[in-house]
Order: structure tokens, then sequence, then C-alpha cells
């Protein structure tokens, strides 16, 4: 059996369906571990691990502000997915891996906590940006790029009503 990472210790915490602060979080980690585990490091990767912009499995960790700090716990429809399953939505490649589409097919339920800009479109932004596409112009890659993301966000999504406004301009063509 192997070892398992921080990550994936925190992750068997959170499924424990208990909310939690992160100092609790820690403790429950150590013990796990079977050594002392720093509660920065536990911070540091709760951070990532519920940051639907870095990390897939965001999406389905609720983070809540109190008094005393941010409790984290997982949605409910989550412990429908097996540790592993929910391990792999934190990997951003792997052969093989969960994927939050895959989560969304046997969890339809899961639907509800994932944001419409989802991770297509988060990539797409990204694109974007690099490319500079306010006045400027797109390569033929960022291009398919941008419609493959819009064509998958359309699929994820169970389809779309888009209304498109496109500006072509040829240079050189009189």
């Amino acid at each position: 059996m192997k070892k398992k990472t921080n990550s994936e210790m925190i992750i068997d915490v959170l499924r424990s369906g208990t909310p939690m602060r992160s100092p609790d979080i820690t403790e429950k980690v150590s013990e796990a571990a079977g050594k002392p585990i720093k509660i920065q490091d536990v911070a540091s990767i709760l951070a990532k691990l519920s940051n639907s912009q870095k990390c897939d499995l965001g999406y389905l960790i609720s983070k809540k502000k109190t008094d005393r700090g941010y409790v984290y716990s997982l949605v409910k429809e989550a412990f429908s997915l097996t540790p592993e399953q929910t391990y792999d939505l934190t990997r951003k490649t792997g052969k093989d891996r969960f994927t939050l589409d895959e989560a969304v097919k046997k969890v339809p339920g899961l639907k509800k906590h994932i944001k419409p800009a989802s991770v297509t479109a988060r990539t797409m932004g990204r694109t974007l940006v690099k490319t500079g596409t306010k006045g400027g112009e797109v390569s033929d890659e960022a291009f398919r790029n941008i419609l493959a993301g819009f064509l998958k966000e359309f699929a994820f999504q169970g389809g779309l009503n888009v209304n498109v406004n496109l500006t072509v301009q040829f240079k050189g063509v009189n």
C-alpha cells in the first residue's frame, strides 16, 4: 500500500463529514500521518484544494468564513464519490484520471456546485489574456483553443443558446 500524501490525508479528514477549521484538520492529519504536520503546510494545501481555479476539487469544498476563521467541509453530494475519485479531482493530468466531467455524470447533483464558468471557461480566459485579443491578432492555434473550449463548455452545460457577434478584418484585401 502506498503512503498517502498530505493532500490525500486532508481529503480523508474532509470526507469524515464534519466541518472543521484548519487547526482541527491539522490535528487529524498529524494523527493519521503518525507525525507532527505543520499548520501552515495544511493551510497552504487547503488554500489550493478549496480554490476551484487551481483544483477541480475546489468546486466541491465548502469554505465558510466564521468569526474564528474558515470552516471547511465537502459538499454532501461529494460523498458519493470514492476516496480515489476525490483524490483524482486534485490532479490536472494523469492516465485514467477521474475528471470533473465524469464526477458530474456519476453524481448529477454535483453540477449545482460548479459555477457555469468552469474549468474550460477559465482556460479560455487565460488564452484570451495571453493572446491579447482586444484589438490584437489571434493565432490560428489560439482561436482553435478558444473555439474548442466553447464547444466543450456547451457540452458540459448540456447545450446553450448563444448569440455571437463576430467581426473579421482581412489585411491587404482590396
